[in-house]
């Protein structure tokens, strides 16, 4: 194993011609042993083609904690170790070691607890990572571990759904293991996510405002598409309240709104912003408190949701 603390997710990795995702659809498997901590696999947000059949695995294994920052996550002793076992179909690959990002929860918000991760030199279906430092909870700045990005796994086999079991050890109240799903598609389809890059790494996710003002972040989402060199993605307000999403001037996708009102108006972006596939709009929430989910969703590809909590 090599140690893999200081390698950061190459997050403007967008000089290719943006990337696909499959059509996501979270599938959270009951754990075998009732303290460890269940997951799901879904998409990672600048690339679909971890989940896509042919290509090397690289996704979340996002955990069964909420996604409110005010909601802790889990903390994990020294020593701690995760063991993901693929099944057969998958095919290992030697052209990679694997690289692992453990995160609070969204987008950018790495986690700094050093580690190691690598092949099981006994088994190359397992990929190892192991915490070298005590990895703590801290609401609602660093809440604690909520997701974990594992790239550069096994070669993807046909599509259909393959479990792959997670191991929890020397994790003390935590130990057992579980099982995720793995969702593999046949090829690579339309992927958004959200983009927290730009505000430097801060979680514009899951929101809380005042009635009446404006969230303290922008919410920026990221649109990879495959097959489509450097397409322009823009915003433009749609019925309802929403935001219809632009390729070239063109309908892919859309953001809708549920809950309490709250309004959404874009900033357009130059050739610079938009050419990588970002698009930025703006919240304001109406005079109800309450829950407001906001949805971006493109045509035959995944979905992200946000949430801004409207608070009296």
């Amino acid at each position: 194993m090599r140690r893999n603390s200081t390698w950061k997710m190459s997050w403007l990795r967008l000089t290719k011609a943006a990337v696909l995702c499959a059509a996501l659809v979270v599938l959270l498997s009951p754990a075998v042993h009732a303290a460890a901590p269940g997951a799901a696999i879904v998409y990672q947000p600048m690339s679909g083609e971890g989940l896509a059949a042919g290509y090397p695995f690289e996704a979340w294994f996002y955990l069964d904690k909420s996604p409110d920052p005010f909601v802790p996550g889990y903390a994990f002793p020294a020593g701690a170790t995760f063991r993901f076992t693929f099944p057969q179909p998958f095919a290992p690959q030697s052209a990679h070691n694997p690289q692992a990002v453990l995160l609070n929860g969204w987008p950018h918000g790495s986690i700094e607890a050093p580690f190691t991760v690598g092949p099981d030199p006994r088994d190359p279906l397992t990929i190892v990572l192991k915490l070298t430092a005590p990895l703590p909870a801290g609401p609602p700045e660093r809440p604690g571990l909520k997701s974990i990005h594992l790239r550069w796994g096994p070669i993807n086999p046909q599509a259909g759904d393959y479990p792959i079991t997670i191991e929890y050890a020397d994790a003390g109240d935590l130990s057992g293991k579980s099982q995720a799903v793995a969702r593999i598609t046949s090829k690579p389809v339309p992927n958004v996510a959200a983009y927290n890059q730009r505000h430097a790494s801060r979680d514009e996710n899951w929101q809380r405002v005042k009635a009446g003002q404006a969230a303290g972040l922008p919410i920026d989402i990221l649109v990879t598409l495959p097959d489509v060199c450097r397409s322009a993605i823009s915003l433009q307000p749609a019925a309802k309240g929403g935001l219809d999403i632009l390729s070239d001037g063109r309908p892919i996708g859309a953001v809708t709104l549920s809950g309490v009102p709250v309004t959404l108006k874009p900033e357009p972006f130059g050739p610079g912003f938009s050419r990588l596939g970002i698009a930025r709009f703006h919240v304001a929430a109406g005079s109800t408190p309450g829950m407001a989910g906001i949805k971006a969703q493109l045509q035959g590809g995944t979905t992200y949701d946000f949430v801004v909590v409207v608070e009296k």
